[in-house]
């Protein structure tokens, strides 16, 4: 057995944590990438031969990123798990999937002019409702599914980073309102508080989790 071998069994939560964290900001990167330069090919008349090379490109090192957290993922040895267990993982990754697929169907039905999440401009009514029963009724009810078969320790996990992320979110909100006021910075904008308390949440959940 390596010394490599000796640290993965050492500290195998933090290097989930790790994997987890750096996996998944690259992948919400190069899907953004594919995302933009796609609707933007199509916006110019559709792809040739250069763009569709970059777009294989593009999935290529998505595929890539996936693959290697796939095999720096620690392996658990001799760790069974229990029914509830199972089902929180297996509702977590519905939640992980229908956020990726909502947030890529959200943009494309914007349209090339304003597929941005932060667009604070006019939002096709069909659009509008769609997101809004996907946010108010359906993740809630998966939520909610994935709450009821947590263990605690992922219940104190998620508990004690909502904690973190509101406290966060208690010191940036009038931070940045004063700020603005004073025209030291841009105005506030919703969205880009609730994308940087978000993700002060998740980097707590993943450290209180894995460490």
């Amino acid at each position: 057995m390596t010394k490599l071998d000796l640290e993965q069994e050492k500290y195998p939560g933090l290097r989930k944590g790790l994997v987890m964290i750096v996996g998944g900001l690259s992948l919400l990167f190069l899907t953004g990438v594919l995302l933009g330069f796609t609707v933007a090919t199509f916006e110019h008349g559709g792809p040739n031969v250069t763009d569709a090379a970059i777009i294989a490109a593009i999935l290529a090192m998505i595929a890539a990123v996936v693959f290697a957290g796939w095999k720096l993922w620690p392996r658990d040895i001799d760790e069974p798990l229990s029914p509830s267990t199972r089902k929180a993982r297996n509702w977590m990754n519905v939640i992980i999937g229908f956020s990726v697929a909502a947030g890529f169907a959200f943009a494309v039905m914007e349209g090339p002019e304003s597929a941005s999440l932060f667009s604070n401009g006019p939002l096709n009514p069909v659009v509008a409702m769609l997101a809004l029963i996907g946010w108010l009724v359906v993740t809630p009810a998966v939520s909610w599914a994935w709450w009821r078969n947590v263990d605690e320790h992922e219940a104190a996990a998620y508990r004690d980073s909502g904690i973190v992320a509101m406290h966060f979110y208690f010191f940036l909100a009038p931070a940045w309102w004063l700020a603005s006021r004073a025209g030291w910075v841009p105005a506030q904008d919703p969205m880009i508080v609730f994308a940087i308390v978000t993700t002060v949440w998740l980097l707590a959940w993943a450290y209180r989790k894995y460490t």
